[in-house]
């Protein structure tokens, strides 16, 4: 009986021995891999500082290679964020008036007066940024963004010369200096594709209350608007002045293929400002190219669920 019982002891033993090395081990293993994870964050996280300035297809305008957000340039050379970097545009034999005026659209004005290249357009300098786009081709000049129109993204060697990159000048006047009726417009935004949501409604550029507001509906948002995807929404500082009426609430678009706001519940206009909203609700907005833009998406969403 006394040997039966030292067996059992032993079993029993063994298996507290066991465990414990499982415990251990699970112990271990969960902290090496907190620290993986955490390591993966901080790596995701330096990606998206570094390529979370605006999402793929913004343009802008640089004089002497220097940018400026606080005056409002109609005219300079011509840059595009694409692939995680600001670069040039390749002013080859494809680009002719009707590229032109979708840049300067797509920036916010009426069309070019003219354009060029740095070598024949020199008041603005040079660039040292690498070509990233060219063979820019818009089939019609009324297109509101080049996201609209055809590129290509590897360049021939041609269009490495800095001085083949875009210059533009645009007419100083805005594209909704003469709007209509449930137009709408970004502002306040670093660049032309992001900021404040606004429609013009009843006389009156106004707001649009974030109530009900989802991913279905800024991609419509982003389409009206020439783009054909969203990077963010709801996530800048801009918002509305208080004088502001704000004109849209619960808007619901079923279908992320309408081309307006309109087709969407609750997208028409109103005929008085809403008044359960404030403007602390109001919606902001950065548009983008599809589908780069969504690789960067990916990994904001990666990071938010580590």
């Amino acid at each position: 009986a006394s040997k039966q019982l030292c067996l059992q002891r032993r079993e029993s033993l063994a298996r507290e021995t066991t465990l414990h090395t499982v415990q251990q081990s699970c112990l271990v293993f969960t902290k090496m891999y907190r620290l993986y994870i955490l390591h993966l964050a901080l790596v995701l996280s330096s990606i998206l500082k570094a390529n979370a300035e605006t999402g793929n297809g913004a343009l802008r305008l640089i004089w002497d290679n220097q940018y400026s957000d606080t005056q409002a340039w109609s005219s300079g050379i011509v840059q595009i964020y694409y692939g995680g970097s600001w670069g040039n545009i390749c002013d080859d034999f494809y680009f002719s008036s009707d590229e032109a005026d979708v840049t300067c659209h797509q920036l916010g004005y009426t069309g070019a007066s003219s354009f060029g290249t740095t070598s024949s357009i020199t008041q603005y300098g040079t660039d040292g940024n690498a070509t990233l786009i060219e063979d820019v081709s818009c089939s019609i000049g009324t297109y509101l963004t080049l996201v609209q129109c055809s590129v290509t993204a590897q360049y021939s060697t041609a269009c490495s010369d800095d001085n083949l990159d875009l210059v533009i000048n645009c007419y100083t006047t805005r594209i909704w200096n003469s709007p209509y009726p449930g137009q709408i417009r970004l502002t306040g935004g670093k660049y032309s594709n992001q900021g404040l949501l606004e429609i013009y409604c009843n006389g009156q550029w106004g707001t649009v209350c974030d109530d009900l507001f989802g991913a279905t509906d800024a991609r419509v948002t982003c389409r009206q608007l020439g783009y054909n995807y969203y990077y963010t929404y709801d996530s800048l500082p801009q918002r509305g002045d208080e004088s502001q009426s704000i004109w849209l609430n619960n808007i619901y678009c079923s279908s992320s293929t309408y081309n307006c706001l309109s087709s969407c519940n609750s997208g028409s206009c109103t005929s008085s400002s809403i008044t359960n909203c404030v403007h602390s609700e109001d919606i902001t907005l950065d548009c983008c190219e599809y589908p780069r833009c969504l690789i960067k998406k990916c990994l904001l969403t990666l990071l938010t669920v580590l």
